[in-house]
């Protein structure tokens, strides 16, 4: 798209971090791609991360995650300070802490959250009910990265859906081939099911490679420490595709999940997929061999699929094709403009 000036809004895009999962790698291309395209964007991570790479017109706050009550209340009055002095007109707000904070501000801003998940607010439910009560006042619109999802909790229906876009991934440092194995990608915490993933993993004698950092990572790697060399930590990577072979197995074994990046991503890397059959995972309409139910489906389906490598479990081209089609970061820009200008 060509540079166009007449968009004279000044942009802040509020997000958990510079890098990390879907919403932050999303919400990252967006701003880089408002910039292109001569939208005056900022924007502000609230949590320092493990790469750090400067990007024009990013500011990233001290915090850490989980940090206690008081230092995320000076995290926010830095937040606060910082808008003030860079006086958008308009708040593009991520996830929890962001809507806290865009909670806690009191000017009149124009705000837009973007949902992420189907179970915002997860075991914080009074917090949450609190923050989008006061989103509401504030007359925020919401836009879901959720295919499908009609209203948002607490806040009403959804003004529009736009999913988060597809950022090609360098193939070029990509193992070649690194045998029969299977592959988690995404946080270590609970509701993300890791385990399954291992515990197919030893019940199979595979190889399995797990990449993500969360709560779960230390008690992890000290349960399964005595198979060390068949079951691989990598912590995160922001670039997790260069670790794994387009032979590897990936499995989303997820309670819920919200946009799903992490299937955008194998999938558009050619690597065969096994999804937990629940609402957010169907939302892609993959062929039935794809979902499994629970951890002994899926060891039945992987023993099955083994001894071909996994050929059988790689989604359709139509399938593939649509999929990058709708998720070009051209077109996601373009949707975001038409809001912004309208």
């Amino acid at each position: 798209m060509e540079t166009n000036n007449q968009y004279k809004s000044k942009i802040v895009i509020v997000s958990n971090a510079s890098s990390g999962g879907g919403a932050e790698k999303s919400m990252m291309a967006l701003h880089q791609s408002f910039l292109k395209n001569g939208i005056r964007s900022n924007l502000i991570a609230l949590n320092q991360s493990s790469v750090l790479q400067p990007t024009p017109f990013v500011t990233t706050l001290n915090r850490k995650w989980k940090s206690g009550s008081i230092f995320t209340f000076r995290n926010f009055l830095n937040f606060r300070d910082l808008l003030e002095s860079i006086d958008p007109e308009l708040l593009i707000i991520n996830c929890e802490l962001p809507e806290l904070y865009g909670a806690m501000l009191r000017s009149r801003r124009k705000i837009i959250c973007v949902e992420h998940t189907s179970r915002p607010w997860n075991r914080k439910k009074f917090l949450g009910f609190a923050v989008r009560s006061v989103l509401k006042f504030k007359k925020a619109k919401w836009v879901t990265v959720i295919k499908g999802q009609q209203k948002i909790w607490l806040a009403g229906k959804a003004f529009t859906y736009i999913p988060n876009p597809y950022i090609n991934q360098s193939t070029k440092n990509r193992k070649t081939s690194d045998g029969t194995s299977l592959t988690f990608i995404g946080g270590l915490k609970e509701n993300k099911r890791p385990d399954w993933v291992i515990k197919a993993g030893l019940n199979l004698n595979l190889n399995v490679q797990v990449i993500g950092d969360g709560a779960l990572r230390a008690s992890l790697e000290k349960e399964y420490d005595k198979h060390s060399s068949q079951i691989k930590f990598f912590g995160f990577n922001p670039n997790p595709w260069d670790l794994v072979s387009s032979e590897s197995l990936v499995i989303v074994p997820s309670d819920y999940e919200g946009d799903g990046m992490v299937v955008v991503e194998a999938v558009l890397s050619g690597n065969p997929i096994l999804l937990r059959d629940n609402p957010d995972l169907r939302r892609f309409g993959f062929d039935e061999k794809h979902y499994f139910y629970d951890l002994d489906e899926l060891i039945s389906i992987v023993k099955k699929n083994t001894e071909s490598k996994f050929k059988k479990l790689v989604v359709s081209q139509s399938k593939t094709q649509e999929l990058k089609f709708t998720r070009t970061l051209p077109l996601i820009t373009k949707k975001w403009i038409d809001i912004i200008d309208n």
